[in-house]
């Protein structure tokens, strides 16, 4: 009797479970059955992904918004002339020419004495972490309209130092004498790490010499495309000690730029997160 009536049991709720397994969709507006400790970036376009002749970059701030600024890393101030305002690390996709796969490779953007004893940011020459720490899938919804980037937010505290770009051709703005040296008098450093983040989504020119901090920018989200200034995600800053899942969507043309060539027109993005 006492096995009829688990058997019994057991049938009525596999709608729900299968004998304790639960089976159920993870619920909206959760991680996504993520891993603690971790995020997924997801990045969507209109026209099919062409990792070869489009980069597509997603930047991070994961520091305190520069003075007077919103915090968002927009791709107008990725540049040395900019100093960089608001940039931790890039996330370059990018896939070079006789690559089979497309490479997620990351940028760091570190401190170092500038010309007069100011403190100018210098990206890092691109590097890879572990699959374990910085995961691709290519072709995350199976219509080759969207990537995805799972982190593992400890890479990000872990990296330290690192070595930068040598010789920036243009110094910032604010020092416009001189140009940095490409030896730095002290050790680079790395910026603070902040429980919330600010992410941008834009593409890229590739260059001929590989993947690298900055470029041409194609496409970027807001009414002025890639010189906008204003537009935020609807979750404008990213507080990595929640759970959430947010997603925005990009104003098709004519609401916002067209851009050349159509695989660079940005479609929307997601963030989703586990503490």
């Amino acid at each position: 009797m006492v096995r009829k009536l688990l058997f019994v049991l057991c049938a009525m709720s596999l709608t729900l479970a299968s004998c304790g397994r639960q089976v159920t969709p993870n619920r909206p507006g959760t991680s996504g059955g993520l891993l603690p400790g971790t995020m997924q970036i997801k990045f969507n376009t209109y026209q099919p992904l062409d990792f070869v002749n489009v980069w597509y970059i997603i930047a991070l701030n994961t520091s305190a918004p520069a003075p007077g600024s919103n915090g968002e890393p927009y791709p107008f101030n990725g540049n040395s002339n900019q100093n960089w305002v608001n940039y931790s690390f890039e996330i370059i996709v990018y896939q070079l020419q006789g690559q089979s796969a497309p490479t997620a490779s990351l940028v760091q953007f570190v401190n170092q004495s500038g010309p007069g004893r100011g403190i100018i940011k210098v990206p890092t020459q691109p590097f890879t972490v572990t699959p374990q720490q910085l995961q691709l899938n290519p072709n995350c919804n199976g219509s080759l309209t969207q990537f995805c980037i799972t982190i593992d937010r400890h890479v990000f505290s872990g990296l330290g130092s690192a070595t930068p770009t040598p010789s920036p051709t243009t110094s910032p703005t604010t020092t416009p004498s001189s140009s940095p040296s490409a030896s730095p008098t002290a050790s680079p450093t790395p910026g603070a790490i902040s429980g919330v983040w600010y992410i941008n989504w834009f593409t890229v020119l590739p260059t001929s010499a590989g993947p690298q901090a900055g470029g041409s920018v194609i496409d970027a989200p807001g009414a002025l495309g890639a010189s906008d200034q204003q537009w935020l995600p609807p979750n404008t800053n990213y507080d990595t000690a929640t759970v959430f899942d947010s997603p925005w969507n990009a104003v098709p043309p004519p609401g916002w730029p067209q851009v050349t060539p159509s695989q660079a027109q940005i479609a929307g993005g997601e963030v989703l997160n586990a503490p």
